[in-house]
């Protein structure tokens, strides 16, 4: 693989594009992760705005109808919606594990399986997830870097 990074003050926005003969697996986990650094989300605390960058953003929650991104000590609580932040994250490497999380799958670590057909998942951070039987084989295709 060549890398060429091409730097001039004169250009106004930062554009990367992959040439290849063929798009494998690798290259989509690395279309995805590029995708990442281009997305931001609010988040409040303590009264204060800020801007979060997705890649650190290790999943988002939502509990009694309020949503909160949790990233690896800190959380913080967001305006919007998890439908909202779904279809926002459809082309990255987040996936919807649960009625109520979707995850950044970069973070999982491992997972083992549970009763009812339901995993638990890792992350580095120490968290644990449940991922729930009808959200397994979305979870499964987002590694394997379908929908990206």
């Amino acid at each position: 693989m060549k890398l060429t990074i091409h730097q001039d003050l004169a250009i106004p926005e930062t554009e990367i594009v992959i040439n290849c003969a063929q798009m494998d697996t690798r290259l989509w986990h690395l279309a995805g992760l590029i995708r990442q650094y281009g997305f931001s989300l609010t988040g409040y605390q303590d009264g204060k705005e800020f801007q979060l960058p997705l890649e650190q953003v290790y999943y988002i929650d939502s509990v009694d109808g309020k949503t909160f991104l949790y990233l690896e000590k800190e959380v913080y609580s967001c305006r919007e919606t998890l439908a909202a932040l779904e279809g926002k994250l459809a082309h990255t490497w987040f996936v919807r594990i649960s009625k109520n999380c979707i995850i950044n799958s970069n973070f999982l670590q491992s997972v083992r399986p549970l009763f009812n057909h339901r995993l638990e998942a890792f992350l580095p951070n120490g968290e644990k997830l449940i991922v729930t039987r009808n959200y397994i084989e979305a979870l499964k295709d987002k590694l394997k870097g379908a929908n990206l």
